[in-house]
């Protein structure tokens, strides 16, 4: 059976809607895949210590923001989800940077980011994991590089944002921060406001 790639993407922004931790969204977006194209691999995904790797990404945040603090004029900041070339593998990456606009309908405001921290490179262990197990299925891989990371991104983040970051030292200028997630070939989620 085929993925359908608009099907995945409605799942995942109405799983995200439900504001539910990190954890248990991505189980639900994992088990909604599941049903629909049976693969051993699912079980693999699920197990990933979602909640581990939340703490270091929480310490990895806030020590960039606070050895680089963020100007008067950034309004948003934009995880971007990349491959970076590393030995002749290419690595699945995240990065933090920021801009003094931002436009929920389009996401050009990333594209010329004002706010380029130090640092601003992670490469999150379950990311690479997750690259791994979807590298197992070579007919969907295409398919599942781009939503998994996203999902994964987009449920981890954002329940940092809502829940766990150290809001002040995000909030010296403003009452809020805009933040999305998203791969930089276009696709992209607007997740909760760091306020």
């Amino acid at each position: 059976m085929e993925f359908k790639h608009d099907k995945s993407w409605e799942n995942l922004k109405s799983i995200y809607d439900l504001k539910l931790t990190a954890k248990e969204a991505w189980n639900k977006f994992i088990e909604f895949h599941e049903q629909t194209n049976p693969k051993t691999y699912w079980t693999d995904l699920k197990n990933i210590d979602i909640e581990a790797e939340q703490i270091e990404l929480k310490q990895w945040l806030e020590k960039l923001i606070e050895n680089n603090p963020l100007p008067k004029e950034t309004v948003a900041l934009w995880v971007g989800l990349l491959k970076l070339e590393d030995n002749e593998m290419k690595v699945p990456t995240i990065y933090l940077v920021g801009a003094d606009t931002y436009d929920a309908e389009d996401i050009d405001w990333a594209c010329e980011p004002t706010y380029l921290p130090e640092n601003r490179y992670g490469q999150p262990a379950l990311l690479k994991e997750i690259d791994e197990i979807a590298k197992t299925d070579e007919n969907n891989y295409e398919f599942l590089d781009w939503i998994l990371p996203l999902a994964y991104s987009t449920f981890t983040i954002d329940e940092l944002v809502r829940t766990k970051l150290n809001k002040i030292i995000f909030l010296k200028h403003h009452s809020n921060i805009n933040v999305a997630v998203g791969h930089d070939s276009g696709d992209y989620m607007n997740l909760s406001t760091i306020s």
